[in-house]
């Protein structure tokens, strides 16, 4: 009797400390983050000409960047003497990508393309166009590609019904598709891929006068920000480490984007926060730009960047962070630190 006593209590008291053990396994794996999944580091690159700088090369390195989506070209819709689509701005590549990065071939698509054209006709042209893209150029192992279209309510039937036929082309390769997401279209359906990139950035009017910031704001993300959460497909976040100029006429009609125009030019008059008069007419980037024109300057700012990384952040799971897009130029207007912030989930920032 006693002995079965003793072993009764050695059973007992296994079994306490196997569940002891248990419960603390299972808190560590929700309080630990280095047991999720590893969230991957990633950028766009959208140049014609593959050739990266020294600069560009060691910031692939200092951020850990596995992840590459190259714009390999973009496709329009060109009249001659049909409506047809054809490639445009296609990547040109002047060295090797280094072989430990992933890259997903990406292709801009006009929407006018699913108005006027029978997509589903230029399916296999597509696909086709990509591998012999990545074979030439000796990118090896491709896993996803990525179509960048702004579809909209009336295009959207045509729009998801070539995804699927492209997605199945693709899927006889072991290749699986995502696509852009611009905020707007989370009020929308989920196209019927794998995998989508909500695109936190061009949030505000461009061509409004009014504007303040058209490539990001954090009021203009919050009214789409309660919609992430039950959004049906799994979603990767993309945020902004560009800048530009919008240049309107002196009544204050939308003229173009300058890329390279510089606040600190001389022809140029500060009028109130980001906006600038021309003072004496100019020339920039093949336009001449006259007195009384308004320059707006746009940036990405990084306490905007933080902004919406909380809003949107902790209504997802193991998602990766893409900035756009590896340029030196832009890039280093940040710091090492906060690069590493912008890649960092904001519940982990500290």
């Amino acid at each position: 009797m006693k002995r079965l006593l003793t072993i009764l209590l050695t059973l007992l008291v296994t079994a306490l400390c196997a569940k002891s053990i248990i419960y603390v396994l299972n808190k560590n794996k929700q309080d630990n983050p280095g047991n999720q999944p590893n969230k991957t580091n990633a950028i766009y690159f959208w140049k014609t000409i593959w050739l990266l700088s020294d600069e560009e090369r060691q910031f692939l390195t200092d951020h850990t960047i596995s992840q590459i989506y190259i714009r390999y070209f973009d496709v329009y819709i060109e009249a001659n003497p049909v409506e047809t689509p054809v490639p445009e701005a296609t990547i040109r590549f002047k060295e090797p990508v280094p072989e430990n990065l992933e890259v997903i071939p990406t292709v801009f698509i006009d929407n006018d393309l699913f108005r006027y054209c029978k997509m589903n006709d230029f399916v296999q042209r597509l696909v086709n166009r990509i591998i012999t893209m990545s074979e030439t150029n000796n990118i090896r192992n491709i896993r996803e590609v990525q179509l960048d279209c702004d579809w909209t309510k009336t295009t959207e039937t045509d729009y998801f019904d070539f995804l699927k036929k492209v997605k199945a082309a693709l899927a006889s390769h072991n290749i699986k598709l995502s696509v852009t997401i611009r905020l707007h279209q989370l009020r929308m359906a989920a196209p019927p891929v794998d995998k989508g990139v909500l695109m936190c950035y061009n949030t505000g009017a461009i061509r409004d006068h009014e504007t303040r910031n058209s490539i990001l704001l954090a009021n203009d993300v919050a009214p789409y920000a309660k919609r992430l959460k039950n959004y049906k497909l799994p979603l990767d976040l993309a945020y902004p480490t560009f800048s530009w100029a919008v240049w309107f006429s002196n009544d204050g009609k939308f003229q173009s984007l300058l890329r390279n125009a510089n606040p600190a030019d001389p022809n140029l008059i500060q009028t109130n926060g980001n906006n600038y008069r021309v003072a004496t007419g100019f020339y920039q980037e093949g336009h001449y730009l006259a007195v009384d024109d308004q320059i707006r300057f746009e940036s990405s700012g990084f306490d905007e960047i933080l902004q919406i990384k909380k809003m949107l952040e902790h209504q997802l799971n193991h998602f990766s962070i893409i900035l756009y897009h590896l340029d030196q130029t832009n890039l280093s207007k940040y710091t090492h630190d906060e690069i590493n912030k912008m890649y960092t989930p904001f519940s982990d920032i500290r």
